[in-house]
């Protein structure tokens, strides 16, 4: 009894280690993968060929597993240089929204690295690379803030970082740029220009002004004048009218002249004599020859 106590106590080490290596491999037996995630298994630094999908998975407790996130993410590169055929650079912000290609992420792994090194060995560059060479198309600095000019610098950008890393496993999805800051000189000059523009705008808004009231003026001056002019034909009117009048009584006139010339005839004449006569007879008498002798009468009265 004595003698087996020994190798009992010897045992109980070598269980515990078994079992601790048993515990071991069973924790590192199996794995889960989290929503829009997958990962990468290596064994002895050689990647397997298919990644583990979102779930629970049992694995070989020798493999070395790298997450990717599948998800849509979202870069931005800040205050980013683009230089102008004017030889002015203009800093903007450039965000590129992409994703990586689930399937693919083995290969992204073997040939590139983490998702951090896929963005830095080629987004990164090709972002920065692409952009130059877009702004070679733009003739101004200035004309940055024109959207015609960013619509077409972004499709540039896409078409190109798609042809450049889908084949990568990059999936592009947007790129936009944000926060366009021209050169101070050219920002100095487009200041100077608007306040130029609104100096131009309030004289004109004065000269409109003073446009309308000189048309008022003008139709003031012409009611002015109609009134004159309504004023003079009245009066024309009115002596027409009264020169009228005067004529029509002086022809009226005229023509009771006549009636009355031939009215009076000698023996009217004679009658009218003897009506008014007062019995009394003249004092003077005047012959009938042209060598006529003025005679004195006595007054038959006395």
């Amino acid at each position: 009894m004595n003698k087996s106590t020994p190798s009992i106590n010897k045992s109980l080490p070598m269980a515990g280690i078994i079992a601790a290596v048993i515990l071991l491999v069973a924790m590192n037996s199996y794995i889960t993968v989290k929503a829009g995630h997958n990962k990468v298994a290596t064994l002895f630094g050689d990647v397997r060929d298919d990644a583990y999908d979102e779930g629970f998975h049992i694995v070989n407790p020798l493999l070395d597993f790298t997450t990717f996130d599948l998800r849509q993410l979202t870069y931005t590169w800040d205050k980013v240089q683009v230089p102008s055929q004017d030889k002015l650079k203009t800093s903007m912000d450039v965000s590129v929204t992409f994703r990586l290609d689930g399937d693919r992420t083995p290969r992204i792994f073997q040939e590139s690295g983490r998702l951090e090194d896929v963005v830095s060995k080629h987004v990164t560059p090709k972002v920065r690379s692409l952009l130059r060479e877009a702004g070679k198309t733009v003739d101004q600095s200035q004309d940055f803030y024109i959207d015609s000019v960013q619509l077409k610098m972004q499709t540039y950008m896409e078409e190109g970082l798609k042809s450049y890393l889908e084949p990568k496993g990059v999936i592009v999805e947007a790129v936009l740029f944000r926060d366009i800051t021209l050169p101070q000189v050219v920002t100095s000059a487009v200041i100077q220009t608007k306040e130029r523009q609104e100096q131009l705008e309030r004289e004109k808004a004065q000269l409109k002004i003073v446009e309308q009231q000189a048309q008022q003026q003008v139709k003031q001056a012409e009611a002015r004048e109609q009134a004159a002019v309504s004023d003079a034909n009245a009066k024309r009117t009115q002596a027409d009218a009264e020169a009228y009048r005067i004529l029509k009584e002086a022809e009226a006139q005229a023509n009771a002249n006549k009636v009355l010339a031939r009215s009076v005839t000698k023996e009217l004449i004679e009658y009218n004599s003897v009506q008014r006569w007062n019995g009394s007879y003249p004092q003077t008498l005047l012959t009938g020859d042209t060598g006529g002798v003025i005679l004195s009468l006595p007054d038959m009265g006395k």
